[in-house]
C-alpha cells in the first residue's frame, strides 16, 4: 500500500513525464519522404534562388580585364602602364624610369632591374569614366605571372577579375537617356495592351458564359489558338498584314485602293497589336471560369429589386468577378512586359527592354549591363507577381453548397450583339494565323502569289531548318517528361505529407516563386550560373568546382531553364488535382501497412491522370513556342526552332520564319489533339466508376 507522499512523488513523476515533448517515430518512409522533399528544397535552390542571386552579383560587379604583354607592358581594365625611352607611362602620362615603386593615378607599379616585378590597378575605366575599386594586383614570381594571387599557364597572359562597383551600372544605364526610354516604352506598351486585352477577353468570356450565342465551342477552340504559336509568328503576320508592303497597307496590292490603311506598324502600334493577341488567352481563361463561378441567386435579388441591366452589371457583375479581373490584369501586365518575340520582329526602333537585354548581351556581348537591365525587367514583374498573390488571399469563396448555377437567358439584341463582337475577335485571331501560312506558301511576297512549299526546304537560308525544328521537339519532349514528373512529385509531396510543415511550406513558396521570373531574367542567369567554372557559396568566400558547368551548351540547361519558366502553373495544377483527392486514400494505406510510393504509383497517378495529361500538354507547347528562356542558351548544335524564326527575321527571310512559326504551331496542335485522345479514353475506361 502506497503511502500519500508516494502517490504525490509518483504523480510528480508522471507529471514531468507528460511535460516532456513526445518525439514521433519516424519510420523509413518518413525518412524518404523528408529526403524527397530536402531534395525538393535543394532543386529549387539550385534552379531558381542560385542564378537569380547569380544575377544580382553580376549586376553590382564590373569584369576587369588584365592582358600582359611582357614585363614591360601591362594592361588592366581599361588602361595601360608601359616603359619606354627611359619612363614609365601611365596612360599618356610619362614618368621618368627608376628602381622601386612609382605610382600615378590610382596606378602603381614595382620596378627591378628596368623591368616590372608588379602592377597594382586602383581605378579602372569603366563606361570611359575612372572608377576606383578594390586594387587588381599583377605580379611576376618564379617566371610565372600572377593575377589577384592565381597563377596563370605558360601560354595564357589574359585574365578576367571580378571587381564589386555598386550601383554604377544601374546609374549608366539612367543615364542613357535612349535606354531610359526602353523602361517608359515597355511600360507604356504594357499598360495599354493589358486594358486593351482584359477588355476583350471580358467581352469575349462574358458572351460564352452569360449569353445564348451560337457557336460557342467555336469561339472556345480560337480563343485557344495564339497559346500554340510563337510570339514572333503574330509579328511576322503583321508585317503581311500591315507592313509597308502588306495585303491591307497596299488597299490589296492595289485592287481596293479606297481599302488602303497604313497603321504605321513598326514601332509601340505593332507591339501592342501582338502583344494583345498574345495575352488574350490567359486573361480570356482567368475570366471566364470566374464568371462560371457565378451565384444565380444574385441575379435574382437584383431583378426583383428592379434593377437594370447596367446597374446588375455594375453592383453584382464587376464585384463578383474583380478578383478575376484584377488577376487578369496583373497575368496580362507580366506577360507582356517580359516578352521579347514581338518587340523583336515589330518593333522596329521603338526599344523595350527586352530586347535591350538581348542587344547588350548578344550584340555588344556586355554581360554585366545584360545583367543590370534583367534586375530592371524583375522588378514591376515581381511587384505585379505580389499583387496578385496578395489578391488571390484576399479572395472569397464566390459559390456555396446553396448556390444556384447561373442559366443565361435568350435576348435577341444582346445575342446578336456579342456573337457579332466575338465573330469579329475570333476573326482577327484567324486573320493572324492564316496571314503567316498564307505568306509561307507564297514564293515570293508580294510579286510572286504562286502556293507551294519552297519555304518549308530550309535550304538557302540560315537558322537550322529541319534540325532545328527537331532539337524543339526534343526539347520540349524531354521538358515535358521530367517536367511532369518533377513537378507532379513535388505537388504530392507537399500536400499529402503530413508533418514536416516548415519545411513543406518552404518548398511550397519556391514552387511559387518562378511564376514571378521572366524567361529573359532565367536565360541570362543560366549563363551566369552555369557557365561559371567555380561555385561561390552566397556570403561568403567560399567557392569550389562547379558540378553543374557540364551542363552548359548542351540541350539539358535549356530543358532545365523551360521546367523552371512554366514550373509555377504546372505545380499549381498538379496541386488542384491533388487536392480533389480524399486524404483517406493514404490514412487507409498507412493502416494496410501500404507504402505512400505504391500509393502514388497505383492510386495517385491513375486517378490524376487527366491533370498529367494537362500539365505534360503545358509544358510541350510552352517549350516549343518559347524564345525568352533559351535565347541566351543554345550552342550551334542546339539551335531551336524558335531560336531560328529569330536568326532568319533577323536576315530578312520573313517567308522561311513564318514556315517554320507554322510548322511549331502544327507540332503543337497534333500534341493538343494527342492529349486529349487520352482524356477520352480515360473517361470512357473510367465512365462505370464513375457514375457508382
Amino acid at each position: 500500500m502506497m503511502t500519500s507522499s508516494e502517490i504525490a512523488e509518483t504523480f510528480l513523476d508522471f507529471n514531468k513525464i507528460a511535460r516532456k515533448k513526445v518525439r514521433q517515430y519516424t519510420s523509413s518512409e518518413n525518412w524518404l519522404r523528408r529526403f524527397l522533399i530536402w531534395l525538393l528544397v535543394l532543386w529549387m535552390t539550385v534552379a531558381v534562388l542560385l542564378p537569380v542571386y547569380q544575377l544580382l552579383e553580376r549586376s553590382m560587379h564590373a569584369e576587369v580585364a588584365v592582358s600582359i604583354f611582357g614585363e614591360d607592358d601591362v594592361r588592366v581594365g581599361g588602361r595601360r602602364v608601359y616603359i619606354k625611352d627611359g619612363q614609365v607611362i601611365f596612360d599618356t602620362t610619362p614618368v621618368p624610369l627608376r628602381e622601386g615603386t612609382i605610382s600615378h593615378d590610382g596606378l602603381t607599379v614595382v620596378v627591378e632591374n628596368g623591368k616590372f616585378r608588379e602592377v597594382i590597378c586602383k581605378k579602372i575605366m569603366l563606361y570611359a569614366e575612372p572608377t576606383m575599386v578594390k586594387p587588381v594586383r599583377v605580379q611576376l614570381g618564379d617566371e610565372a605571372w600572377y593575377i589577384d594571387g592565381r597563377k596563370l599557364s605558360e601560354d595564357d597572359y589574359q585574365g578576367l577579375v571580378q571587381r564589386w562597383i555598386g550601383l554604377s551600372n544601374f546609374r549608366k544605364y539612367f543615364a542613357n537617356r535612349a535606354l531610359y526610354y526602353s523602361v517608359y516604352n515597355s511600360l507604356f506598351v504594357s499598360v495599354l495592351t493589358t486594358i486593351i486585352a482584359v477588355l476583350l477577353s471580358l467581352i469575349y468570356a462574358y458572351a460564352i458564359t452569360r449569353t445564348k450565342i451560337a457557336g460557342k465551342m467555336f469561339f472556345r477552340v480560337v480563343a485557344m489558338l495564339p497559346l500554340y504559336a510563337p510570339t514572333m509568328l503574330y509579328g511576322l503576320s503583321l508585317v503581311y498584314l500591315f507592313g509597308h508592303k502588306g495585303f491591307i497597307t497596299t488597299g490589296f496590292f492595289g485592287h481596293l485602293p479606297w481599302l488602303a490603311w497604313d497603321i504605321h506598324l513598326y514601332g509601340a502600334v505593332g507591339i501592342i497589336i501582338s502583344e494583345v493577341v498574345f495575352t488574350f488567352p490567359a486573361a480570356y481563361m482567368i475570366l471566364m471560369v470566374t464568371l462560371l463561378n457565378t451565384d444565380a441567386r444574385l441575379y435574382e435579388a437584383a431583378i426583383s429589386l428592379g434593377a437594370g441591366k447596367v446597374r446588375t452589371f455594375l453592383t453584382v457583375t464587376l464585384p463578383g468577378i474583380k478578383y478575376g479581373l484584377l488577376s487578369a490584369i496583373f497575368v496580362c501586365f507580366t506577360l507582356c512586359f517580359t516578352d521579347f518575340g514581338a518587340p523583336k520582329v515589330v518593333g522596329g526602333n521603338y526599344n523595350v527592354l527586352a530586347v535591350d537585354i538581348y542587344k547588350q548581351v548578344i550584340g555588344q556581348q556586355n554581360f554585366g549591363m545584360g545583367a543590370t537591365i534583367s534586375i530592371i525587367l524583375l522588378i514591376p514583374a515581381l511587384i505585379s507577381f505580389i499583387a496578385d498573390r496578395i489578391v488571390q488571399r484576399r479572395q472569397v469563396v464566390a459559390l456555396t453548397a446553396r448556390s444556384v448555377p447561373y442559366a443565361p437567358k435568350k435576348n435577341l439584341f444582346v445575342d446578336t450583339s456579342m456573337f457579332v463582337l466575338c465573330a469579329m475577335i475570333a476573326g482577327f485571331i484567324l486573320a493572324m494565323l492564316f496571314a503567316a501560312g498564307f505568306g509561307s506558301l507564297v514564293k515570293m511576297w508580294p510579286y510572286n502569289f504562286e502556293l507551294g512549299l519552297w519555304h518549308y526546304n530550309f535550304e538557302d537560308v540560315g537558322g537550322g531548318g529541319y534540325s532545328a525544328f527537331w532539337n524543339s521537339v526534343r526539347m520540349a519532349s524531354y521538358t515535358a517528361i521530367i517536367g511532369t514528373m518533377v513537378t507532379f512529385t513535388a505537388a504530392y509531396l507537399i500536400e499529402k505529407t503530413r508533418g514536416m510543415r516548415i519545411l513543406r511550406q518552404v518548398s511550397y513558396l519556391l514552387s511559387i516563386i518562378p511564376l514571378a521570373l521572366p524567361g529573359m531574367v532565367i536565360g541570362i542567369s543560366y549563363i551566369f550560373f552555369f557557365n561559371d567554372a567555380q561555385l561561390n557559396i552566397p556570403f561568403t568566400n567560399i567557392s569550389f568546382t562547379n558540378p553543374f558547368h557540364a551542363l552548359y551548351g548542351t540541350i539539358w540547361i535549356m530543358v532545365i531553364a523551360n521546367i523552371i519558366h512554366f514550373y509555377t502553373v504546372s505545380f499549381l495544377t498538379s496541386t488542384s488535382a491533388l487536392r480533389q483527392l480524399d486524404k483517406e486514400f493514404e490514412t487507409v494505406s498507412e493502416s494496410m501497412s501500404v507504402p505512400f510510393y505504391t500509393t502514388f504509383a497505383r492510386v495517385t497517378v491513375p486517378v490524376c491522370l487527366p491533370a498529367l495529361v494537362e500539365v505534360f500538354m503545358f509544358y510541350f507547347v510552352s517549350s516549343m513556342a518559347t524564345v525568352s528562356a533559351v535565347i541566351f542558351l543554345y550552342s550551334a548544335d542546339t539551335v531551336l526552332a524558335s531560336v531560328a524564326v529569330v536568326n532568319m527575321d533577323d536576315a530578312g527571310d520573313q517567308a522561311p520564319a513564318a514556315a517554320m512559326c507554322m510548322l511549331i504551331v502544327m507540332a503543337n496542335i497534333i500534341v493538343r489533339l494527342a492529349s486529349e485522345g487520352v482524356n477520352y479514353l480515360f473517361r470512357k475506361k473510367t465512365e462505370s466508376w464513375r457514375r457508382r
